[in-house]
This record gives structure tokens, C-alpha cells and sequence, in this order.
């Protein structure tokens, strides 16, 4: 009789492994899945410094990019009128979106001060500090 209740102990736990294996196998695929999914598919394009010393800079945006002085940006700019973390361009339905973080200088989409995010056209001239970026797309 011991022998038949530790047996059985062993496939109570054989099951209870197994099925644990199987519940994080199908929530790990299911995540796979999602973030496939949720990934933006977002038209090419670019911000291009204005200027005559940074003719050659330009950047290709990312579905959120972030621009600022801090090195932790996708586009830094070294300006001492640009806050560390000064504004975002995003891909937010079906549109380039610009949006000021706060800024202590403000950021300037074609001279008019965003207040709140805006949308961008290919051609527009964003001013952050003493730095002008214009943005390119050949989407819009």
C-alpha cells in the first residue's frame, strides 16, 4: 500500500510539472504573438538637422523618437537651449505626431509653440533651442 500512494504522489507531481510547462509554453507564444502584433507599421521618415556645420545629419525615425540634449535620445542634439529629454515625434494612427515634453524653451513646429502634440507634414521645420530639424516623409 505505501508503495501504491508514493506512485501515485510521483504522477500527481509528473502531471502538476507538466501542465505548469504546457500554461507557460502557450502563455510564452501567446506574448510572441501580441508583440508581433503590436509593433506599428510606420512609413519611413527623417529628421534632418538644418544648418550649414550639420548639413550631413539626419535620422531615421523610430515609431516613438525621442530628441534632446541627453544621450539616452534617438536624436541628441547639442544645443544649451534643448532640455535633456525635450520632445517626441510618434507614429500614432496613421499619422507623425510631434509633442513637447515639457521643455523649459519650448519646442516650435514651423514657429508656432506646441502646446499640445500636433500632426506633422513632410517639410515641416521643428525649432528646439537654437537647433532647427525638418522633417521628412515621403508618406505625407
Amino acid at each position: 500500500m505505501p508503495e501504491l500512494l508514493l506512485a501515485l504522489r510521483i504522477v500527481l507531481v509528473v502531471l502538476l510539472y507538466g501542465f505548469l510547462a504546457l500554461a507557460l509554453f502557450v502563455i510564452a507564444r501567446d506574448l510572441r504573438e501580441r508583440g508581433q502584433e503590436a509593433a506599428p507599421l510606420c512609413p519611413s521618415a527623417s529628421l534632418a538637422i538644418e544648418g550649414e556645420a550639420s548639413a550631413d545629419q539626419r535620422y531615421t525615425l523610430r515609431p516613438v523618437t525621442a530628441i534632446g540634449r541627453g544621450r539616452d535620445n534617438h536624436v541628441t542634439i547639442d544645443d544649451p537651449f534643448a532640455s535633456s529629454n525635450h520632445a517626441i515625434v510618434a507614429w500614432r494612427d496613421n499619422t507623425w505626431w510631434i509633442e513637447d515634453l515639457g521643455s523649459h524653451n519650448g519646442t516650435y513646429l514651423n514657429d508656432d509653440r506646441v502646446t499640445k502634440p500636433r500632426p506633422l507634414v513632410s517639410g515641416d521645420r521643428i525649432g528646439i533651442g537654437e537647433t532647427v530639424l525638418r522633417f521628412d516623409s515621403p508618406a505625407t
